[in-house]
């Protein structure tokens, strides 16, 4: 049968009926242009943004240092929280009780993630240099991920398995581990620079990386050996992501720009954003027709991918550098955090701020939406997250 949340992100209607079709063979040609018509309806349904108005909820406020990164588990009632302060903590969304304190890290925990969708397992990063993997429900501890040589800056589950984890380092390596035995699976070792994102695609077979040495890596999972490095930057990279099909990758980069790649011709950049100061984060929206950008010289912007590259809208108002972006699921609005101590709310097809998410006292770092796109957390260096509703 065909799942209904692949909707939200899949845009090839043609695809998703020729996929019926084979799945369900009672429904004949006569068939197709209805259930494309409802798919359509659904999409535009889906694309709509359902909440523009948010108001703060809960104040999250136990750790005693500033907070690193933040993460929803899928079903929106719990959230986790990394700081300063060596622990990860486990949230209750509707009370604000703090649930779990996971402690070991002998050193700031600066990332985590859940396993998408079971989240029974709670992934952190370190700068002690490892990684360690978490029961989510009893807070033990159910491994330690031994083998970097320097700070862990990032670290994520692969989401086809998710016993196998990644894990990328200021020693200038990705790694990827098994989740439940501790052993090392793979070691990518051609970047000469820290590399500072490591990502799956959603099939788990390729990994892309980002580094300080001015390129990314596309590593193929079964060979373990790279695929192709992509060159075009002129200075470090500060992220690289997928979009959602997997057949684009985007590039930001402290020399102004980012850039798209079309995963069959990575040999060139299919298109160039530009920004007046450093870009520090990239984002796809659900369907991967737009991206958004954000810089150092305190804008956002929001482009075209489809067709002609185009830049969509601008949004200006920050008084501070962006250092996120992420569209909210159905893809209406992009949040963006600032050092300028606030988030925004932004409709990313006009470029109109919505609302602007005020009240913390230091630079706000991370920032998400729930998967429903009902709720954000936002994270800042006052060491409080808060939780909009």
């Amino acid at each position: 049968m065909i799942d209904l949340f692949d909707l939200t992100p899949s845009c090839d209607l043609q695809v998703l009926t020729k996929e019926i079709a084979s799945t369900e063979p009672l429904i004949t040609q006569e068939v197709f242009p209805q259930v494309t018509e409802i798919l359509e309806k659904l999409q535009k349904k889906l694309k709509e943004p359902v909440k523009t108005k948010f108001y703060l909820f809960k104040t999250l406020q136990t750790h005693i240092l500033p907070l690193t990164n933040v993460c929803f588990d899928k079903s929106g009632k719990k959230c986790i929280t990394g700081s300063y302060d060596r622990t990860c903590r486990v949230w209750n969304v509707e009370s604000g009780d703090e649930e779990k304190v996971l402690k070991g890290h002998e050193n700031v925990v600066f990332s985590v993630a859940y396993n998408y969708p079971r989240c029974d397992r709670i992934l952190t990063g370190s700068f002690d240099k490892t990684a360690r993997i978490w029961n989510a429900v009893s807070g033990n501890c159910i491994n330690t991920l031994w083998g970097h040589t320097a700070e862990i800056v990032g670290a994520e589950f692969n989401p086809s398995q998710c016993e196998l984890v990644a894990t990328c380092s200021m020693d200038n390596t990705a790694r990827v581990f098994h989740s439940e035995t501790g052993q090392e699976v793979n070691l990518f070792a051609d970047h000469s620079a820290e590399v500072v994102s490591a990502r799956f695609n959603k099939d788990g077979n390729l990994l892309l990386t980002a580094s300080f040495d001015e390129t990314a890596i596309v590593w193929d999972m079964r060979s373990k050996e790279h695929a192709v490095v992509i060159r075009a930057h002129e200075a470090e990279l500060s992220n690289a992501v997928w979009n959602f099909q997997c057949n684009l990758i985007a590039t930001s980069s402290l020399d102004r720009t980012a850039k798209i790649w079309d995963l069959r011709r990575l040999e060139d950049p299919q298109a160039t954003a530009t920004h007046k100061d450093e870009v520090l984060d990239v984002a796809f929206n659900c369907t991967g027709t737009r991206l958004a950008t954000g810089s150092a010289d305190c804008t956002a912007k929001v482009w075209d991918v489809t067709g002609n590259f185009e830049l969509v809208t601008i949004m200006a108002g920050h008084t501070d550098e962006v250092s996120k972006v992420t569209f909210s699921p159905p893809g209406g609005l992009l949040l963006t955090a600032s050092a300028d101590k606030t988030a925004r709310i932004w409709n990313s097809g006009t470029g109109a701020c919505t609302q602007t998410l005020a009240g913390h006292d230091g630079e706000v770092f991370s920032c998400s939406f729930n998967y429903s796109g009902d709720a954000i957390i936002t994270a800042s260096k006052d060491n409080t997250c808060k939780i909009w509703r």
